[in-house]
């Protein structure tokens, strides 16, 4: 039986992530390394997660988060760092221009039988095929001749609803914010992106994008969330993220089994 094992939001904390699928009972042949996206920023080794990664070719499937294309962005885009980014080690090497190329032709959402990766969620007013159906016309523009033009025009949050008639950067980037970046959405699907923060303090007329209910067979793999620190009590989703780039732990689930394996601190367990 081969296994799959999604790895939660890596942000430059390579050693930890070389630890953990060390630790992991992975077998090269057969198995699969997924990663929820965020490979890089905030955390101290950006270039060797990114070249690492790419180096594992298909072993490891990889969905874009918003810090990956945050980094796009600013290759490709004209953008300028934040005092927060701490990918100069990227930008300033002599293979930035290789492993961007190789970062923006990866999806935005991706199955597996009935596992699908996205790094922050899928809307309730979406189903998973036009969730599949909106991030290719994001996908086809990055990976497209016309990747410079979109990464110029990418930030934003607005609009902040979708709506079916939407058309050219505006519709773009409604698809992009609620795969890469949503959190906390209202009935009407409308995008909160002030709060950060645990389920309970959810801002009035808001929820967690997974909470309202949805009939869905497939079962959605996310990061993005640190706050919520991987803990979502509900079926058909499974929360990646627990804040290693914050001093809390890596982890990768087996979704075979839901079995979770941690690092933290050194030291990788199966408390399961």
């Amino acid at each position: 039986m081969s296994y799959t094992y999604a790895i939660g939001d890596v942000q430059g904390c390579f050693e930890p992530l070389c630890e953990l699928i060390a630790a992991l009972p992975f077998d090269s042949a057969t198995d699969r390394l997924w990663f929820v996206g965020d490979l890089v920023n905030r955390g101290p080794q950006n270039l060797e997660t990114l070249e690492y990664v790419k180096g594992l070719g298909p072993q490891a499937t990889v969905v874009l988060g918003n810090h990956d294309l945050h980094l796009l962005a600013i290759v490709f885009g004209g953008k300028s760092p934040q005092k927060s980014d701490t990918f100069q080690d990227v930008l300033t090497s002599p293979r930035c221009e290789e492993l961007s190329h190789w970062l923006r032709v990866q999806p935005l959402i991706h199955q597996h039988q009935d596992w699908v990766l996205v790094h922050a969620g899928i809307p309730h007013i979406w189903t998973v095929s036009e969730a599949f159906e909106f991030a290719r016309e994001v996908e086809q523009s990055i990976s497209g001749k016309e990747y410079v033009r979109f990464f110029e025009r990418m930030y934003g949050r607005y609009p902040d609803t979708w709506d079916n008639t939407l058309f050219g950067m505006d519709r773009l980037r409604i698809i992009t914010n609620y795969l890469t970046r949503m959190r906390f959405i209202d009935p009407s699907g409308r995008l909160e992106f002030a709060h950060k923060t645990t389920l309970d303090t959810a801002p009035d007329g808001f929820k967690g994008w997974f909470e309202y209910e949805c009939q869905r067979r497939e079962t959605i793999v996310f990061g993005h969330w640190a706050a919520l620190d991987g803990l979502v009590d509900i079926e058909n989703v499974v929360a990646t993220d627990t804040g290693c780039v914050w001093g809390r732990s890596l982890t990768a689930v087996r979704l075979e089994d839901g079995e979770r394996f941690y690092w933290e601190d050194g030291v990788v367990s199966c408390p399961i």
